[in-house]
């Protein structure tokens, strides 16, 4: 016999996530986030930003290629590509500020243009030449400016560009980025589920198969969720998300001439497959390859198709460039 008390708690938990829902999708579903800067600012002083020294984790040798994870991830997003990209490349996998093992300060800079900044800082520290600029989702964003900053100071660093389900334009917003910038739905979805729920939640949303969701995984972004001052930095960032400059920027991705793969999953409910056209559409020198029955997180999701896409393209643009 079912308990009478289990099964009303359950009912009131599914109203009021339904509330969540509906609140979330009643704000304003391209919003621009305020305060986070600008393009032209950043391009007159990339030292900005606050210096701290990001997380990060060498593999490999040769050309390098420099990993940026995406909203909620870090350098364990990788994994499956590590071992595969090492062999023939030198990798860099970065925890952005706020993310991963990487210092969560409490300060209010977590804009793309901030992450930007400390990641130019990075290369420049580290002596990186030729990279391939690897980024998915929020480190997508992070990546576009990187590259055009590069671009604009000194060309010859930046050897290609892969964008995975990149965050690049004002666009409606998913409902936990939503709940995240209102202080009130915040709190509700804190006191009815776990950690693990809400990160689970959030891969649900990202994967198109959601049995390929991995619970070492989950376990992984819980933690760095739980860290000292993770909570802070998640908001910040989910705050600051899309520049208050956006479509300056957007303006400016056909400055990028560099040979750029752009790969999106079909099913990405998340960032949709139009902005990933869109980009293919902007840039110059680039192609979209799409990976059918897939999420959000192609690397996590479907790896061994992502890796074949990747070795193709950086043998592809390789034998280019040496004029093979």
């Amino acid at each position: 016999m079912f308990n009478k008390k289990l099964v009303s708690n359950i009912k009131v938990k599914i109203y009021i996530m339904i509330s969540i829902v509906i609140c979330a999708d009643l704000l304003s579903c391209a919003s621009v986030s305020k305060k986070t800067g600008s393009w032209r600012q950043l391009m007159q002083n990339t030292q900005a930003t606050n210096h701290i020294e990001l997380y990060h984790e060498f593999y490999g040798s040769g050309d390098p290629i420099l990993l940026i994870h995406g909203f909620g991830g870090s350098t364990y997003s990788w994994r499956e590509l590590i071992p595969h990209l090492s062999q023939r490349n030198k990798i860099i996998a970065l925890d952005l500020k706020g993310f991963g093992k990487s210092p969560k300060p409490e300060d209010s800079e977590y804009s793309i243009y901030n992450q930007a900044s400390l990641v130019i800082n990075f290369i420049q520290e580290h002596e990186l030449e030729s990279i391939t600029l690897v980024g998915h989702s929020y480190g997508g964003a992070v990546a576009l400016v990187v590259a055009l900053t590069m671009l604009e100071s000194n060309p010859t660093l930046l050897s290609k560009l892969i964008l995975i389900d990149s965050v690049a334009y004002a666009q409606p917003m998913p409902s936990f980025i939503k709940v995240l910038r209102t202080p009130i739905l915040r709190w509700i979805v804190r006191l009815i589920l776990t950690k693990k729920q809400q990160v689970k939640s959030v891969l649900k949303l990202g994967y198109y198969d959601d049995d390929k969701i991995n619970d070492g995984a989950v376990r992984v972004y819980v933690e760095a969720l739980d860290s000292p001052g993770g909570k802070h930095a998640i908001v910040q960032v989910a705050e600051q998300i899309i520049p208050e400059d956006i479509e300056e920027l957007c303006s400016v991705y056909k400055n990028i001439e560099v040979p750029t793969l752009i790969l999106w999953g079909r099913e990405d409910e998340i960032i949709p497959l139009w902005v990933g056209k869109r980009l293919a559409s902007e840039m110059p020198d680039s192609d979209l390859v799409i990976i059918e029955q897939c999420g959000h997180i192609p690397h996590e999701e479907k790896p061994e198709k992502t890796i074949k896409i990747i070795t193709r393209f950086l043998e592809e643009t390789t034998l280019g460039a040496r004029g093979g």
